[in-house]
């Protein structure tokens, strides 16, 4: 706003010559105006309307003297004060309901301000928020801005001042009156408070008005005109500047965009006056200008910028196109009009939907109303209001119109009425009968059919007979249809032809029961639209049928229920043919049309969009859209977009009960259907299509079972064990509520749309665990199909399914496989050491066994040898003291022999105890019991006295022995005996097993500490597998030529021990005919 005309001008009026003002009861809402009611019947705490408001969501709310209502078209909630709960008013008196920027709804009452909170819908009291500076919880709250020039702001205004809300940080500030200060309001009890086109705020208090601009500064005051103080009611504003402003003084009309005159235009129940600010007076009254104004508390404009005005006496309305100010009243005779004319309040909804607010609940205006009804005739009276019409048909230029009850009427082409021919009419009688049909069967006749007769009108005088072609016992007949030669019949029991010429009647009964059709079930009765000898019947149960009237039934045509592309339904209600030759098929459960030349059907059902699925009549227009009556209204088929749009009564349409078959198409192009109500008349072309709405559904209250659930408008998110699931929704298109249709899809359960006709609401009762996208759409009152509205749904997993829990599952098998598997493999592990162990076990023991076995064949064949050995040097002992008692019994033996004899016997003594002392020295070291005196001794010395004593026998053999030392003295710890006796064992098993000619070593040397004593010859050898034997106890090894290793089996083993036991070692060299070494190492070392 131009902030300096307003404080230099202050309020500037609109022109006077804009206005035409005129009071009129015949005003342009007049006879087409219909209401729908909102009040406690329909679940409204109270019939007294205080406020009216839409949210965001599309949420309607209602404020009632005793009660806040949130209505979605179909449910009702209420908000109420109770003592005993803080969710709830702070009052029961509903003053005023704005929305924030956050979505919460503000509620002012007349003791305190209250916050509904968005998506929760929990009520929160302001006054319990202590650090609000100034109380708003016990003062009566009487009006509510939400600023649209700056973010965040409330402006509250209370019958105690202005308080400015920050609603992010909850600071306030206060504006109230001080007449000690300038910039103070000229009342603190605020009435109103209104934002106009320049962000500036009038606020209307009981004595004045205020203007605050946008720095919060009050700019101008003004709290009187004349000598009259300013009460203010209401203020309104519109999209021109024009700031209506109600007062008790009556309406003041200001343009603040205007600075030509220095006058306002006070509207009041004195006449319209002009007010000048330069004489501070009233000017001029105009005479035969009066607004009748009473109880003006409330002023809104529309979205066309008409101004509704309330008053006690019916609403006043300016229609800015046809500059008129206008009024209605409740009128009893119209059916749904206003329920009271004390209008409290007004309100227009997103979709221009006009909200009122009266004493008896709340009434909608809604619709463009293009349709007629009413039928005039000639002297202006007797309109047909309220009658059931049956039949309609054009004679000639003449409409005639039978109803169920009240007779027929005639109308020339012009609408005028020329006759009724009544019931009780004593040519007619109709009296006790009720109409069924009328026929037109040629240029003069009529048939009428009622319940008891059938009756012949003569069109010329409309005098009647009944004596007709029908029998004398009479069936009610279902249909006629003349085709100019014959009447086709069909009657409750047959179907038969009547020849006008022969007045022959020829009956085709028998054929149709023979073919399963009942022909008392024939219903409708067309001809083809090419071939003369094709007519179609249809009726109950039948389906269509395709009749010759030469050859008889051509085809049937029946309901599949597994071929969703055959004839929708059996049950027949009406046909016709478009111009494209298909057939239109009206049943009891939607509409078909048949290509009579590819012999396949289209079906449309609500689901595809039509109001109703019980199709009464069908009318084809002139650009081939398909005109529909139900039992719920119009439908219009659009052949060329395939849309479906449907017509109510807030179109105009009266009665939506349309009867059966009860339609007709002018030679004009009008066309009429008859309802329970009366006449529908239009011409197609005419009719405009409702624009489609932008509304889409919107998801309201969500409960699982008795609690409420929170939906963020992102996720809707359920628990596993989440059971009875029920959605709320609705679409906000108040403009004709009882004809919306919603479906619905689940994603992820459902493969198509589900339609559930008029229900608003959708239970679940079990969901699986995982996600799932709900989208529902709606068919608005004229069958447009809104966008999806989609809403995420997500059901969480049990916790042992979580992807948590499955991690520890993994982790858990893992565990549990890793356990296994290392289990298994240590059991492996000890399986395989325990087969191992077994299996060395078992070669153990079969080394053991084969040892066993070996020592015991060794055994044997050391006791054999052993015992040659014993043999010999005792058969040779024997032998000589036989030998000797011989020659002593002969005498004959001298000195001489006896002593050789005796040295004989010595010898093999000597060898023989050789033997056993090496078998007792020999278990004496495997028991260890055998015992050697180490001392220190030349090892050299030791060595080759052993050797040089064995010299003599040695070369006895036929032997060389070499002695070789490689040191002249030695002196080492050693036994001496012991050491002694090793070296005679190796000489004596060299000597043994070399042969003659061949030579014996002896090698002395010093290695690594070790003094080594080498026996070397070149004898027969040992083989390398036999060489492990060598020094065991009992072995022996045979050679090639099964020559003995050791004759006792003793010598070789005591000499391993004895050099073990002076911790030295023992060695062997040898290979097959190349000779044996035998290498004895002892530690150099002396003892201490």
């Amino acid at each position: 706003m131009r902030l300096k005309a307003v404080i230099n001008v202050v309020i500037i009026c609109v022109l006077i010559n804009i206005f035409s003002f005129k009071s009129t009861s015949a005003d342009i809402l007049g006879r087409e105006r219909q209401f729908d009611k909102l009040s406690v019947t329909e679940g409204l705490s109270n019939d007294y309307i205080t406020t009216i408001f839409q949210d965001s969501k599309g949420y309607m709310w209602i404020g009632t003297q005793d009660g806040l209502n949130r209505y979605d078209g179909e449910v009702v909630k209420t908000y109420n004060a109770d003592i005993n709960s803080s969710n709830s008013l702070s009052s029961t008196y509903i003053n005023v309901i704005v929305e924030d920027d956050f979505g919460n709804i503000w509620i002012g009452t007349d003791n305190g301000l209250d916050i509904i909170i968005n998506n929760i819908y929990d009520v929160v009291r302001v006054k319990e928020y202590k650090n609000i500076k100034y109380n708003l919880g016990e003062v009566e709250i009487t009006a509510i801005l939400n600023t649209s020039y700056e973010e965040n702001i409330m402006l509250v205004g209370t019958s105690n001042g202005l308080i400015k809300l920050n609603i992010e940080t909850w600071e306030a500030e206060e504006f109230y009156n001080d007449e000690g200060d300038d910039n103070s309001l000229t009342n603190s009890y605020i009435t109103c408070l209104e934002e106009d086109l320049y962000n500036c705020i009038w606020v209307g208090t009981k004595n004045g008005i205020n203007i605050i601009d946008k720095d919060f500064k009050i700019a101008y005051s003004q709290t009187k005109i004349y000598e009259n103080k300013l009460f203010i009611y209401d203020i309104g504003s519109n999209s021109l500047g024009e700031m209506w402003i109600s007062t008790k003084e009556g309406i003041i009309i200001c343009h603040i965009n205007n600075v030509e005159s220095m006058q306002i235009v006070i509207l009041s129940n004195d006449g319209v006056k002009l007010y000048s600010f330069d004489e501070d007076k009233i000017e001029s009254i105009l005479e035969n200008q009066y607004i009748d104004i009473y109880n003006n508390s409330f002023i809104m404009s529309d979205s066309k910028d008409n101004m509704w005005i309330s008053s006690s006496d019916g609403i006043k309305v300016y229609f800015r196109d046809i500059m008129e100010m206008v009024e209605f009243k409740k009128d009893i005779k119209i059916q749904n009009d206003l329920s009271s004319n004390v209008i409290t309040c007004f309100y227009e909804d997103i979709n221009g939907v006009i909200w009122i607010g009266t004493d008896r609940g709340v009434n909608i205006l809604t619709g463009n109303k293009q349709f007629n009804h009413t039928i005039r005739n000639d002297q202006g009276g007797g309109l047909l209001y309220d009658k059931d019409i049956m039949s309609i048909l054009q004679h000639g230029e003449q409409i005639w119109v039978a109803t169920k009850f009240n007779g027929i009427y005639i109308y020339n082409k012009a609408g005028d009425l020329i006759t009724h021919l009544e019931k009780s009419d004593s040519e007619i009688n109709l009296n006790d009968n009720y109409i069924k049909n009328m026929f037109s069967i040629n240029n003069q006749f009529i048939i009428i059919t009622n319940n008891k007769e059938l009756l012949a009108i003569d069109t010329k005088n409309y005098s009647y007979t009944r004596d007709t072609y029908e029998q004398d016992y009479f069936y009610e007949v279902n249909y006629l249809y003349n085709d100019g030669e014959k009447i086709w019949t069909a009657t409750e029991k047959d179907f038969y032809a009547y020849d006008i010429n022969s007045e022959e009647k020829i009956y085709y009964s028998n054929e149709l029961r023979e073919a399963n059709i009942n022909p008392g079930n024939i219903k409708y009765i067309i001809a083809d639209n090419k071939d003369n000898d094709i007519i179609w019947l249809s009726g109950s149960d039948t389906g269509v049928i395709k009749y010759s009237k030469e050859d008889g039934i051509i085809k049937q045509y029946i309901n599949d229920s597994s071929d969703k592309k055959s004839l929708i339904s059996n049950n027949i209600n009406c046909m016709t043919f478009d111009e494209l030759g298909n057939l239109w098929i009206g049943t009891n459960m939607g509409l078909s049309k048949l290509d009579v030349v590819l012999e396949k059907f289209t079906s449309y059902t609500t689901a595809e969009g039509l109001i109703n699925n019980f199709i009464n009549s069908i009318l084809p227009d002139k650009d081939n859209n398909i005109w529909i009556s139900s039992n719920k209204g119009l439908s219009k088929l659009n052949l060329a977009t395939k849309d479906i749009i449907n017509f109510t009564e807030m179109d105009g349409i009266y009665g939506s009960k349309f009867n059966l078959r009860s339609s007709i198409i002018c030679r004009d192009g009008t066309m009429m259907f008859g309802s329970t109500k009366g006449i529908t008349y239009f011409k197609p072309e005419e009719i405009v299509e409702p624009e489609k709405t932008n509304d889409k559904v919107v998801i309201g209250d969500i409960l699982i079972g008795k609690r409420k659930e929170v939906y963020d408008e992102n996720e809707l998110i359920l628990e596993y064990d989440d059971k009875d699931l029920f959605i709320d929704y609705f679409l906000p298109d108040y403009s004709n509520l009882d004809n919306i249709t919603y479906e619905y899809m689940i994603e992820g359960i459902d493969s198509d749309w589900i339609y559930v006709d008029s229900s608003s609401d959708l239970s679940i009762k079990f969901l699986e665990p995982g996600k799932y996208i709900l989208k529902i759409r709606a068919r608005d009152g004229h069958g447009n199909l809104t966008e999806e509205t989609i809403m995420n749904m997500r059901v969480k997993n049990p916790i042992w399914k979580t992807p948590i829990a499955y991690l520890v599952y993994i982790f858990t098998v893992g565990v549990v496989v890793l356990y296994i598997f290392t289990y298994v493999k240590i059991l492996r592990k000890l399986v395989n050491q325990k087969t191992m162990k077994l299996n060395n076990q078992l070669e153990e023991n079969k080394r053991l066994s084969e040892e066993i076995i070996n020592k015991e064949k060794f055994k044997n064949n050391y006791f054999v040898n052993l015992s040659h050995e014993l043999r010999t040097p005792i058969n040779v002992i024997s032998s000589t003291v036989q030998l000797i008692n011989t020659f002593n019994k002969e005498g004959s033996i001298n000195k001489e022999k006896l002593s050789k004899y005796m040295q004989i016997i010595s010898k093999n003594c000597e060898g023989l105890l050789k033997i056993i002392g090496d078998i007792i020295d020999s278990s004496k070291i495997e028991t260890g019991h055998y015992k050697i005196n180490k001392e220190n001794n030349d090892i050299v010395y030791i060595v080759e006295e052993a050797a040089l004593n064995m010299s003599k026998y040695i070369e006895e053999k036929g032997l060389t022995l070499i002695i070789d030392p490689d040191m002249e003295e030695k002196v080492i710890s050693c036994d001496a005996t012991e050491i002694e006796r090793c070296v005679i064992n190796l000489l004596g098993n060299a000597v043994k097993f070399t042969q003659e000619g061949g030579e014996i070593y002896v090698f002395i040397s010093e290695v690594n500490q070790y003094i080594e004593i080498t026996v070397e010859d070149t004898g027969i050898g040992i083989s390398e597998e036999d060489q492990e034997f060598i020094f065991k106890r009992f072995s022996q090894v045979d050679g090639a030529n099964i020559t003995k290793v050791s004759s006792s089996g003793i010598g070789l083993t005591l000499v391993k021990y004895i050099v073990e036991l002076h911790g030295g070692y023992i060695r062997l060299e040898s290979e097959v005919n190349s000779g044996s070494r035998f290498t004895i190492g002892l530690p150099s070392v002396l003892e201490e």
